[in-house]
């Protein structure tokens, strides 16, 4: 709403459409078919760049801005893997923003300032040059990459799934050991990559 707001106040800008969970984000979308499509990648039901990539599917060249409070590595990298216009930082002052929907309607991608501090620190660090072949994950830890996605605690996955404290643990680091990776982050960011969620 505060986006909204904030755009009634150009001429230029005509919002279409809002969604409050992915399906309805999606159904919008090949409906009204944006210039720019605004997505957080935190979402009830699916994750962001889950739905970004299903708006990709529909129109590979479709325009999607993610404005979200997350500027983990892993994030913004998938982020741009899926194809994003521009990831901006919900801090952002208003003018950025405006100024980051002008420039992505223009073609231009577009990025806050910390999030380019973060991918030219993942650049100069280098690519993952780990080329062994990933191991399948079953349902219920595809299952756990959905809530991980969707931000959800140790709790949360337990409640969804009826595991103890101690099988989530359990489970969460067997998904870290197949997907090589540390953290929760990074293993929600490498599940959209491998097209898993």
């Amino acid at each position: 709403e505060g986006v909204q707001s904030l755009l009634s106040n150009y001429e230029e800008f005509v919002v279409v459409g809002e969604a409050e969970n992915g399906e309805t984000a999606v159904s919008q979308f090949r409906t009204l078919q944006p210039d720019i499509t605004l997505l957080d990648i935190r979402l009830p039901g699916e994750s962001g760049l889950a739905v970004l990539n299903r708006l990709r599917q529909i129109q590979p060249t479709a325009r999607v801005l993610l404005l979200t409070s997350f500027e983990d590595d892993e994030y913004v990298m998938a982020a741009l893997q899926a194809g994003a216009q521009g990831y901006i930082l919900k801090n952002a002052s208003d003018a950025l923003l405006v100024q980051a929907i002008q420039a992505a309607h223009r073609g231009e991608r577009v990025f806050s300032p910390r999030v380019t501090e973060t991918m030219v620190r993942k650049l100069v660090g280098g690519a993952n040059t780990d080329i062994s072949p990933p191991e399948s994950l079953d349902t219920e830890e595809i299952q756990i990459l959905h809530l991980l996605a969707d931000g959800a605690s140790n709790g949360d996955i337990g409640q969804a799934l009826y595991l103890s404290s101690t099988s989530v643990k359990r489970k969460l680091s067997r998904i870290f050991s197949k997907m090589n990776v540390q953290t929760r982050a990074q293993a929600a960011a490498e599940a959209v990559r491998r097209g898993l969620i």
